[in-house]
């Protein structure tokens, strides 16, 4: 449920990235595609969270960054070519930072994988940006409850 989560903040980041307020938002391609509205539910808590935390959502410092991020032999070997670009446009997006990019393929090396695709890197950027920093995080609390509504 969790890889879900990820992919619906990707689309509301998309679209609030389109310059889009977070009202005028349509919904309704999620519910086409099958998500839930718990599911819907928990990304527009997890970007509540983060407005109501004054957290940086979009990373100010990545449009003053000229830099791109080039994947190793070593990492290449054992990331699919789609997993790369999935990496790369959630750090665009502003959903992880270079450090978590960095975490997240040490975790993937450790692992032992032997090709890591979009499916496991979501696995890790959903433990990352909901994992719960502890037992009373709001996130955590709304996976598990389908019957408010936020948005």
């Amino acid at each position: 449920m969790q890889e879900k989560i990820i992919e619906i903040i990707e689309y509301l980041l998309s679209q609030i990235n389109d310059s889009k307020t977070v009202n005028e938002i349509d919904i309704e391609p999620l519910s086409k595609k099958g998500y839930t509205n718990a599911e819907i539910n928990t990304a527009f808590a997890w970007l509540n969270l983060k407005f109501t935390e004054n957290e940086n959502i979009f990373n100010a410092e990545k449009t003053k960054s000229l830099s791109k991020r080039f994947f190793h032999s070593a990492e290449k070997n054992i990331l699919t070519r789609d997993a790369m670009g999935y990496l790369i446009q959630m750090l665009e997006l502003g959903v992880l930072d270079e450090y978590d990019v960095e975490s997240i393929i040490e975790k993937i090396f450790i692992s032992g994988y032997v090709k890591a695709d979009v499916i496991d890197i979501k696995y890790y950027i959903s433990s990352l940006i909901l994992g719960s920093k502890d037992e009373e995080d709001i996130v955590s609390r709304m996976i598990n409850q389908n019957n408010e509504t936020i948005h």
